[in-house]
Parts: structure tokens; sequence; C-alpha cells
């Protein structure tokens, strides 16, 4: 993502959901060419997820790939049974199911990565925290908690009676709140 960003001419702004708000994070220590950073319920919790992520390999094995990724959303994200049954609904939903595998990977990356509250705490970047109010996982919870602790610059958004995919559900709300944070000029880096 850092390569990304710096071949960019001038600063730019970097959104990233779940496990892409931690390459987000990251990538604020690789470069300075971020100027705002918006962080939806990424998972920065220490966890091992490594049984979930062999009973999947299994699933997709056996040929239930939409086994595999229901299993996911349910064990991992707690994403409720309507919301499930919204994503299915879906034209994503196919490709979401082919594309099973890369949960795994992720889920397994994210087993080896540590989150380190104090190094974070030196980041300057304005951030906004994105957080839906009815977010099941008690990893994603926490995690928004510490970066509410530790990040110097931020602000917390909550999106009411949304879960981990807002961006599905209320496009326009969700557009907008992360266009107003990225345009207000008040919020810039120290």
């Amino acid at each position: 993502m850092a390569a990304v960003i710096n071949s960019r001419p001038g600063p730019v702004f970097v959104l990233g959901h779940s496990i892409g708000g931690i390459c987000a994070l990251e990538a604020a220590f690789l470069t300075d060419k971020i100027s705002k950073l918006v962080l939806y319920e990424p998972p920065l919790q220490d966890r091992n997820h490594g049984v979930v992520a062999a009973k999947m390999e299994s699933m997709i094995r056996a040929g239930e790939s939409e086994q595999a990724l229901l299993t996911f959303l349910q064990e991992i994200v707690m994403v409720s049974p309507r919301e499930i049954e919204e994503m299915k609904a879906r034209s994503s939903w196919p490709g979401r199911v082919a594309g099973v595998g890369k949960q795994i990977r992720e889920i397994r990356a994210l087993d080896r990565y540590h989150f380190d509250a104090k190094r974070v705490s030196g980041l300057k970047v304005p951030t906004l925290l994105l957080t839906g109010s009815k977010t099941a996982s008690p990893d994603l919870k926490q995690a928004i908690n510490a970066l509410m602790d530790c990040l110097p610059n931020r602000s917390l958004i909550v999106f009411d009676g949304q879960e981990h995919n807002a961006m599905d559900n209320i496009p326009q709300e969700f557009a907008e709140t992360v266009t107003k944070f990225l345009l207000d000029t008040k919020s810039k880096a120290d």
C-alpha cells in the first residue's frame, strides 16, 4: 500500500475497512504522504483463529465454499443472520464466495499481527475511526477502543444500527461522513 501511496503526487487520503484498516494504519508508518486516515473496524487485537481457518479450508476442499464464507462471517466477524441475508442478496455475494480462500490467508496474517499501542500513539495523522453500533465482535470493539485510547489525533463516528458493513447498507451516509472528515480543513496533522 505504501508503494502505491508514494507513487501518487502530493498528499493522499487513505481509507481501510477491516484488514484493510490494518494495512492503512501500517502504511502510515511507511510514508509521510498520508494526510488523513479513515479506519473502519480494523481487527487489531492479538488473537488466534487458526482452528476456524482450518475448518474453512476443509469446507472449501469439500466443495462448500459458501459454508466456509458463512463460517468466517459468523464465527470471526460475528455478523448477524439479518446482515448475512442482506449480503447474500447483493450482486457481490458470488464473488465473495468464490474468493473465500482470501479470508483464510487474511486470518493467518492477522494471527501473526501484533498491535503496539505505544508505537501507534506516536502517529500524528488525523484519523477518523468508524464502527457500527450493532457490531457484535468483541475483537472489533476492543480494537476501536484501543485506537481511541492511543491515537493522539482521532475522532470517532458510530453508525447507528449498523454492523461491519455500513458502506454497503447506508452508502450515502457512509460517503457523506467520510467526505466531511476528509475535506474538513480544521483536522490537520501537527
